[in-house]
């Protein structure tokens, strides 16, 4: 008895010490891996924040045509201003719409407050929702979202407006690659608007392209639908 009593005051401290190294390791791995963020240990789901300007950010000199289905009627689009801030997500842009004899502001906000988001980095998470206003020099018609980034297929955002307080803008579907006439776009995002208040308040569909923009849009109660029929993108 008083023999093992003896090698147990001899082993048991080298033993624990043992079980403390190990466990001291293990915590260390798994503080290491709890400190990786989403970002870092699946870098292909997650783009910079950035890449939200490949749909929206356009230089001067940058312009659009588009034809209506029907009456085969056009519109010329042109960039009037664009701002870009190079170290982050901000930009500010203006259109205007020589049909409509409207001008179309775009700038982005910034989901300020949460942790997943970065204003310059890698995002796997809505960080950046796109504002669009309609508007001229004594006729303002209104504002609303029309966009957010990043996205996935079937994600949504409730975007209030005062003829219908329900509204949302639906990620309905992502293209990898999307064929209009005789035109080829890369990826391509189909946003479905429950009620867009300045087209006319009613359901529509607009897609964009990325590098080029809103390149077909679908005004669902007017029975409209414009296609890009012709374009330049300022280098």
């Amino acid at each position: 008895m008083k023999l093992r009593h003896m090698n147990k005051r001899l082993y048991l401290p080298g033993l624990l010490s043992v079980f403390l190294l190990g466990t001291g390791v293990s915590c260390k791995d798994k503080d290491k891996d709890i400190k990786k963020s989403y970002c870092t240990q699946n870098p292909s789901e997650c783009p910079n924040i950035q890449g939200v300007k490949d749909y929206f950010l356009f230089k001067e000199g940058s312009w659009w045509v588009y034809e209506e289905e029907t009456s085969h009627e056009r519109d010329s689009v042109y960039v009037t201003e664009s701002i870009n801030n190079t170290s982050n997500y901000d930009f500010d842009m203006r259109l205007y719409s020589t049909r409509q004899d409207y001008f179309y502001h775009y700038w982005p906000d910034y989901a300020s407050g949460n942790n997943s988001c970065s204003q310059s980095g890698s995002i796997h998470t809505r960080c950046v929702l796109i504002n669009v206003s309609k508007g001229k020099p004594g006729d303002y018609v209104g504002d609303g979202d029309c966009f957010f980034y990043t996205f996935k297929q079937g994600d949504y955002e409730t975007t209030f407006n005062t003829q219908f307080p329900n509204n949302k803008i639906i990620v309905e579907q992502v293209y990898q690659s999307y064929i209009l006439g005789p035109l080829a776009f890369a990826k391509t995002v189909k946003i479905h608007e429950l009620n867009t208040f300045i087209e006319g308040v009613q359901p529509t569909n607009h897609y964009y392209s990325e590098g080029v923009g809103i390149i077909r849009k679908e005004f669902l109660d007017s029975n409209q639908v414009w296609n890009l029929v012709s374009y330049h993108i300022a280098p």
